[in-house]
């Protein structure tokens, strides 16, 4: 077990490409989430408008999104949408999942934001309150406290998508363990350190959006 352990990490400095991944996979996960959040505050926007035909423009457009595989996305972007344009690929693919995870995140957020009861609404515009602050101190809050538990899963997911880049030749955790087990034969400590890390990143990440469901963070 040590010699095995000796080879998958420190012969040959092959830390280093986990090091690498952990970056890689950091940088796709946290650029996607949080371009991600405000495409779909946008697209959320566009689903709520008083024309019939913007709604059915962006729920069609959403619903694509949805729908086609990750894999087959990302190679959209990276071969067809912006392979003649020279743009470095970490930055295409954070855009194509970035869409993506608005596609999902919009949804949510619409679907929060039916839920709050339109007579708090009314009653706020009643006591003299603007539209802005109406959404800002009644809708708001409500809406986040009830759309965080799949907020929180789909950074999940959008962390679970980054692991099919290493098809893209792009040097994340899933990428790194597949190079040292090719060079070991043994996928043993390979499989075992990337789990771990993805279990850090999501639980961190959970644990950071959770800090949304304080009270003191929602307006109270």
């Amino acid at each position: 077990m040590l010699e095995k352990f000796y080879m998958s990490f420190i012969f040959d400095d092959r830390y280093l490409y986990f090091v690498k991944g952990f970056e890689t996979t950091m940088i796709l996960t946290l650029g996607s989430f949080l371009f991600g959040i405000l495409l779909a505050f946008g697209l959320c926007a566009l689903k709520r408008s008083k024309s019939k035909t913007v709604r059915g423009i962006v729920n069609a457009v959403c619903s694509f999104f949805v729908q086609i595989p990750s894999m087959v996305l990302l190679m959209i972007f990276v071969y067809i949408i912006f392979g003649s344009s020279g743009l470095n690929i970490i930055i295409t693919v954070v855009i194509a999942l970035a869409i993506k995870a608005a596609a999902f995140l919009s949804e949510i957020f619409y679907t929060a934001i039916e839920t709050v009861s339109v007579g708090e609404i009314e009653a706020a515009r009643t006591l003299g309150m603007s539209k802005r602050k109406t959404f800002f101190h009644v809708v708001f809050p409500q809406a986040l406290t009830t759309a965080l538990p799949l907020f929180k899963n789909q950074f999940i997911s959008t962390l679970q998508e980054t692991s099919i880049v290493g098809y893209l030749a792009i040097m994340d955790l899933t990428r790194a363990s597949s190079i040292i087990t090719s060079r070991t034969l043994d996928a043993f400590f390979g499989l075992i350190c990337v789990s771990i890390m993805y279990l850090i990143i999501g639980y961190a990440g959970r644990s950071l959006l959770g800090l949304l469901g304080r009270r003191k963070h929602i307006g109270g």
